[in-house]
């Protein structure tokens, strides 16, 4: 009996895990996604212009910016000393503020990044485990559980973006950026919140949500049919 709470607790343990690391990965794929920048580059105005007309630069000169960007979040030694031709004018992109709060954000995806690795190294353990000691049944039962509390804090989260998601957002940054207010950028100003307006990070959240919420899905449905046909 006590080898068995011992197996549930890890189960548990590892719907936990598998559930932050599923969210890590639809967050990952879809905040480094050139191609869903592009396209979103391509929808947004502000001020009534294109976000590279608005910037002052080309389209292809956007999508450098982009790339740059993004490239630095992962690499730990990088760089956001970039000068470009804004308006026709030479100049440093990104303010000393801008540069801060970047760092701040890389820190934030590089623990990320270890977290989601660790939690895949819990995933193939516990489901390694439970093959070799033939307890799928048991931590399907453990997922089903953990994954009931995660579909009622999801179901409480998508309400309150969809209905106000400045206030969502405003909340994030709180939680994750505690020690500063660097995160408040101006969209007439500052060019790192043209390149991701306020409604660029909408449709980013609600994709990332749909993305975690078919992961979590894909996965309740592969372990029941896996569990039922053993029981067969």
């Amino acid at each position: 009996m006590q080898k068995k709470n011992s197996d549930n607790t890890l189960y548990k343990l590892f719907a936990f895990l598998f559930i932050i690391g599923s969210l890590i990965l639809s967050i990952h794929f879809w905040a480094f996604n050139e191609s869903f920048y592009r396209s979103e580059h391509s929808k947004l105005t502000l001020y009534g212009k294109s976000i590279a007309d608005h910037i002052g630069i080309s389209e292809s000169d956007l999508d450098e910016l982009t790339h740059f960007t993004l490239s630095y979040l992962n690499d730990p030694n990088a760089s956001l000393d970039l000068q470009m031709e804004v308006s026709g004018q030479m100049r440093e992109i990104f303010t000393d503020d801008e540069k801060l709060h970047m760092i701040d954000v890389r820190n934030l995806n590089l623990a990320a990044n270890y977290i989601g690795i660790f939690c895949l190294i819990v995933t193939i353990f516990a489901i390694y485990h439970a093959i070799k000691k033939k307890q799928l049944p048991l931590l399907f039962s453990s997922y089903k559980k953990v994954l009931f509390y995660t579909a009622v804090i999801l179901a409480v989260l998508g309400a309150w973006i969809l209905i106000d998601f400045d206030s969502f957002w405003t909340m994030f940054h709180h939680v994750f950026f505690p020690s500063n207010d660097l995160w408040l950028l101006d969209l007439r100003k500052d060019i790192l919140i043209m390149i991701v307006p306020p409604e660029f990070f909408n449709h980013l959240v609600i994709t990332i949500v749909v993305t975690f919420i078919a992961l979590l899905a894909a996965a309740y449905f592969v372990l029941k049919a896996v569990t039922a046909k053993g029981s067969l």
